[in-house]
């Protein structure tokens, strides 16, 4: 669907929360190049070579595909600031743009309506700008985590408002939820026995090497690149 867009030579960015930016991987760090600052919180660009777009990145060079990937997740962002902050992320430059948000809003009053909100307006801009969208769901997190004090809301309400605001605007969504729930189903396991591995965060949220190849493998089917 997209390999003979990517074979022009585009650039892709990514945005959006921590799971954006391949934390949780092995061999990732944040850098000290700042993103944006708010009511004194700093927010860096992160390097994760293991990550799921860090394999893309793998992926696309060792098959001859000179594209161009830039990450600019956010780690703690909400949606309101990737919405605040959106021309500061995109480029005037950028061609395709993955969106991936959602987890932190979980933990704000009125969270769900908030992340349809500026999901919508992320979204629409883009698309204004002249930008290809691909919107994303994030990964299952293990019961202990999704259901800390502060959780108001749960990571399927989250993934129900993007698969909505994918179908009504009519654009890809790469369903990462339902591609891992599926995987783990096939295979007889849960998500504890594949979110936690060397090296990587194991905090039960932030997706390990494992589910890191199990997001990239989903794009790159979803994409058919």
């Amino acid at each position: 669907m997209y390999k003979d867009i990517l074979v022009k030579g585009i650039k892709i960015k990514i945005i959006g929360d921590s799971v954006a930016a391949g934390a949780g991987s092995s061999m990732s760090y944040e850098t000290e190049e700042l993103m944006f600052e708010e009511d004194g919180t700093k927010y860096f660009r992160r390097v994760a070579p293991n990550s799921w777009w860090g394999l893309l990145e793998q992926y696309l060079h060792n098959n001859y595909i000179t594209c161009t990937v830039e990450n600019k997740g956010c780690g703690g962002a909400f949606s309101y600031q990737i919405n605040k902050y959106l021309d500061t992320l995109i480029s005037s430059d950028d061609n395709l743009v993955f969106v991936l948000m959602g987890l932190n809003d979980r933990k704000r009053k009125n969270g769900m309506g908030e992340l349809k909100a500026n999901c919508e307006c992320v979204v629409d801009q883009l698309i204004r700008k002249g930008k290809m969208v691909v919107l994303l769901t994030p990964t299952p997190s293990v019961h202990s985590n999704e259901y800390y004090p502060n959780r108001i809301y749960h990571t399927d309400e989250v993934v129900g408002i993007l698969r909505d605001i994918a179908d009504s605007k009519n654009f890809l969504l790469v369903d990462n939820y339902k591609y891992i729930t599926e995987h783990l189903a096939k295979n007889q396991l849960v998500i504890d026995d594949v979110i936690y591995g060397e090296g990587c965060i194991n905090d039960g949220l932030h997706p390990s090497d494992y589910v890191q190849k199990l997001i990239f493998q989903n794009l790159i089917e979803t994409l058919q690149i």
